[in-house]
């Protein structure tokens, strides 16, 4: 039986997993609170916890059932969510990511300049000139949720997904940014393409940003794009640090 506790909800997912789950309606008010929430978590209860798995809306707390049993953790976790316990705050980056809009890689974007009533052009203007919070990595390894987008960008995902998305793709579904880093079946509306590499198992951190990074797009043309996969590997992300 969940447990509810100023909107948040406390429930044993199995014998070594609470899912806490807060009820409320995403936003990144709510993506700050989470992490921050994470952070304690990780710092309070580094001797029984395995790890800490962030969503949108929700976390998975997976430990040690040798250490602690689930009805003490949940009593332990219910007292850090009211605590005074600060944590200390993480250096957030800001990442310079290219993206060519090329027609020839955002295959979606005049499905969506009629759908939406608006030019390709202004969907690649508004898109490259919003900077976007990193809400949540998944369904693949280090693929990015990234919000909000504008308003005029609002679209659904697509009635049959597309069986192969090529990685590097950036694609837009209902107020969200996704980036996929890897090739793969995918339902978003795909408007471009970036050439470098997101997710690389052999880095220490294999995926270069984490939930409460931000994402700024840089628009780079067909010729910029080729240059640059060519040398994917050694490219270095550009970011600023907030």
């Amino acid at each position: 039986m969940p447990v509810k506790r100023n909107n948040i909800f406390f429930k044993v997912f199995n014998e070594e997993s609470i899912l806490i789950h807060w009820n409320d309606q995403v936003n990144l008010k709510l993506i700050d609170t989470i992490i921050s929430y994470q952070k304690l978590i990780e710092q309070e209860l580094s001797e029984v916890l395995i790890e800490c798995v962030q969503s949108i809306n929700s976390m998975m707390v997976i430990y040690d059932p040798n250490k602690i049993n689930s009805e003490d953790l949940v009593k332990t976790l219910q007292k850090l969510n009211s605590s005074d316990v600060k944590v200390a705050k993480s250096e957030k980056k800001i990442w310079k990511i290219p993206v060519c809009y090329d027609l020839s890689f955002g295959i979606d974007l005049e499905d969506m300049s009629t759908l939406n009533s608006i030019s390709v052009d202004e969907i690649i203007k508004i898109h490259s000139s919003t900077t976007y919070s990193v809400l949540s990595m998944g369904f693949l390894p280090g693929f990015l949720y990234l919000g909000v987008n504008d308003k005029k960008l609002y679209c659904e995902r697509k009635d049959k997904p597309e069986l192969n998305i090529k990685s590097g793709s950036i694609g837009i579904a209902r107020d969200q940014t996704g980036i996929y880093p890897q090739d793969s079946p995918g339902g978003w509306k795909i408007i471009g393409r970036s050439p470098i590499s997101f997710f690389n198992v052999n880095n220490k951190s294999p995926c270069f940003s984490k939930p409460g990074d931000k994402i700024k797009f840089q628009s780079i043309s067909f010729l910029e794009f080729n240059k640059i996969e060519k040398r994917k590997n050694s490219y270095k992300i550009k970011y600023e640090v907030v």
